[in-house]
C-alpha cells in the first residue's frame, strides 16, 4: 500500500460567501433554455416560459418555509465584478419575483400567467424576502461544471434538484466546444431564434422539446428530410437554406404534429416514422408546404423511382395539393410536359380544380396543462371529418369546452363553477382578459378572446347541442368551422393561464 504521505491532501471546497442578490447574474447559457439568452431580461423570461410551473412550486416552497435549501448551496463565479450563477439560477428567478413581482411586466404574457398567484404566495408569507445569498464561489467554469454535471443525474420534483431531459445535457455537453452541438439542439436554437414571434411555434416546440427531443434528433438526423425541408448543418449550426419565412409552414406543421403525443394512426412517432421511406413519406404529404420542394422534394422522390406522393397519398400526375397547388407534372392529349412548367399551367384553358373544403378542427391546438383524457379528446376530435362527420365533431366540440373551462375555473380556485357553458366560458375569459366585457373596437383591433366573450350567449352555445338532439337540425360543416374558431384561441389561452389550485 501506498504512503499516505506522498499523496496530495484533499482540494477544499469551494469558500462560502454571502453575496448581494443585486450582484448576482442569471446564467445567459442555461442548460435549461432552448437558446441562449441575450440578456438578463431575456434570459429572465426564458426561464420563466420553460421552467415556470417549477419556479412557481420553488417559490412556494421558499415563502412558506422561510427557508433555503442548507444541502444545496448554489455555485457561482466571479466575472467582471459581478457574480454568475452557474448552479441555483431557478432559486435566483424565484428571488428575485419574491423582493420584486413587477418584473413580470416586461412580458404581458407571463406577467398575466403568474403575477396573481406569485402574489398571493408573498401576500400569504410570513416571511421577507432575503437581501443576499450564501453562495459557494468557484475559481472558474470548469470547476464549476463538475459538480453541476454530478448534481442534473436524478430529481426530486419542483421544490427540489430537477433533473435534465435529454435537451439540457445535449446544451450541457456543447457548452465549451460549440462544435460539438448535435443536429436536435442546433435544430431547436434555429427554431427558436428565427421564430421568436410565432408563439404557437414557440408552445409546439417547447413540448416537443421536452416530451420528445430524442425522436427530433431521429428527425433531423435524416438527410431525406434535410434536403427535403432544406436545413443545412454545419460545425454545431444549422440554417435554412430557403430562408426562414419560405420553411415556416413546413416547420409550423411538422412542430404541431410531433407536439401531439402520438400520430393519426395510433402508433408512436418513434414507430409511425421509422425507415427512411416513411421520412420521406410523410414529408410529402406536406409537399405543399414545402420549399424549393420543386428540387429538393422533387430529387428525393425520383431517386426513390417514384413519384411525389400528393398530401392524400396520390402521386402528382393526377392530384393538386390540400391548398390547390398545381401539379407538378400532367400529362395532356397523351403526350407529357416538364415539371414545374409554369408557361404552359398559365395557358391551359381549363378551369382550376376547385380547392377541398376545410376537414378537420383543432388541429395545432396544444393543451398539455390539461388532464391526459382530456387532450386525448381534442387530439381525436380532429382527426374527424368536418365534411362527413359534422354532428359528431360539433358536439365533440361542445363536450371540449365544456371540461377545459371547469377544470380552468377549478385550478383558479373557483369552488362553484357555472352550470351554464356559456357563463362557464365567459367567467374563464375573464379571468385570462379582466377588460373582455369591454366594448368592442373596430374588427382588426379586437382580440380574439374579446370577441369570443361577446359571441358567447346562451342561444350560441346551445347551438351545438342541436346536432345530436334535434332531429330536424341541418348544422353545417361552415357553422362547425366557426365555432372551433372562435373558441380555438380561447383553448389556447386557458392552456396557457392555467391556475395551481388542485383539482379534486
Amino acid at each position: 500500500m501506498a504512503d499516505s504521505s506522498s499523496k496530495k491532501p484533499m482540494r477544499p471546497p469551494f469558500p462560502v460567501e454571502d453575496i448581494s442578490l443585486d450582484l448576482i447574474d442569471l446564467d445567459l447559457r442555461n442548460s435549461r433554455f432552448p437558446r441562449d439568452a441575450q440578456s438578463q431580461t431575456d434570459a429572465f423570461e426564458l426561464m420563466l416560459n420553460t421552467a415556470g410551473d417549477d419556479c412557481l412550486d420553488m417559490l412556494r416552497d421558499l415563502t412558506r418555509s422561510g427557508r433555503m435549501n442548507s444541502s444545496d448551496t448554489p455555485i457561482v463565479v466571479a466575472r467582471d465584478g459581478r457574480y454568475v450563477m452557474m448552479e441555483g439560477n431557478r432559486r435566483l428567478t424565484c428571488l428575485r419575483l419574491w423582493a420584486k413581482p413587477a418584473l413580470l411586466s416586461q412580458d404581458e404574457s407571463l406577467e398575466k400567467q403568474y403575477l396573481s398567484r406569485i402574489e398571493r404566495l408573498i401576500e400569504d408569507s410570513a416571511y421577507a424576502p432575503p437581501a443576499v445569498l450564501r453562495v459557494a464561489v468557484a475559481p472558474d467554469e470548469a470547476d464549476a461544471d463538475v459538480w453541476i454535471e454530478r448534481k442534473h443525474t436524478g430529481g426530486a420534483g419542483g421544490a427540489g434538484t430537477v433533473e435534465w431531459g435529454a435537451a439540457m445535457k445535449d446544451r450541457r455537453r456543447a457548452r465549451n466546444d460549440p462544435a460539438k452541438a448535435s443536429r436536435a439542439m442546433a435544430f431547436v436554437e434555429l427554431v427558436s431564434g428565427e421564430y421568436a414571434e410565432e408563439p404557437d411555434v414557440l408552445v409546439a416546440l417547447e413540448t416537443v422539446r421536452s416530451a420528445r427531443y430524442t425522436f427530433i434528433q431521429r428527425f433531423v438526423d435524416r438527410s431525406v428530410v434535410r434536403d427535403m425541408i432544406g436545413l443545412e448543418f454545419s460545425e454545431g449550426k444549422m440554417t435554412f437554406r430557403h430562408g426562414a419565412e419560405l420553411s415556416l409552414p413546413i416547420i409550423r406543421q411538422v412542430l404541431t404534429d410531433f407536439a401531439q403525443p402520438k400520430a393519426e394512426s395510433g402508433k408512436t412517432w418513434a414507430r409511425e416514422l421509422d425507415t427512411v421511406d416513411d421520412f420521406r413519406e410523410y414529408l410529402n404529404k406536406y409537399s405543399h408546404l414545402l420549399p424549393g420542394m420543386g428540387d429538393a422534394g422533387t430529387k428525393a422522390a425520383d431517386d426513390a423511382g417514384q413519384d411525389t406522393p400528393g398530401p392524400a397519398g396520390s402521386t402528382s400526375a393526377g392530384s393538386s395539393g390540400d391548398r390547390g397547388s398545381p401539379t407538378n407534372g400532367e400529362g395532356s392529349g397523351g403526350g407529357s410536359q416538364s415539371r414545374g412548367n409554369g408557361q404552359a399551367e398559365a395557358n391551359d384553358p381549363r378551369p382550376p380544380r376547385p380547392t377541398r373544403g376545410r376537414e378537420h378542427i383543432l388541429r395545432g391546438v396544444v393543451l398539455d396543462k390539461f388532464t391526459p383524457r382530456i387532450q386525448e379528446m381534442v387530439r381525436q376530435t380532429s382527426l374527424l371529418s368536418v365534411q362527413r362527420q359534422n354532428e359528431t365533431v360539433s358536439v365533440m366540440l361542445r363536450v371540449i369546452l365544456d371540461l377545459t373551462a371547469y377544470q380552468f375555473l377549478m385550478s383558479h380556485g373557483q369552488q362553484n363553477v357555472p352550470k351554464d357553458l356559456d357563463k362557464r366560458i365567459k367567467s374563464s375569459i375573464k379571468i385570462i382578459d379582466p377588460q373582455a366585457s369591454d366594448a368592442l373596437g373596430t374588427a382588426e383591433a379586437t382580440p380574439p378572446l374579446r370577441k369570443a366573450f361577446h359571441d358567447t350567449t346562451p342561444d350560441s352555445i346551445r347551438l351545438a347541442q342541436y346536432a345530436v338532439h334535434d332531429i330536424h337540425s341541418g348544422r353545417t360543416p361552415a357553422e362547425v368551422l366557426t365555432l372551433a374558431d372562435r373558441y380555438a384561441p380561447v383553448l389556447v389561452e386557458m392552456n396557457a393561464h392555467m391556475g395551481s389550485t388542485p383539482i379534486q
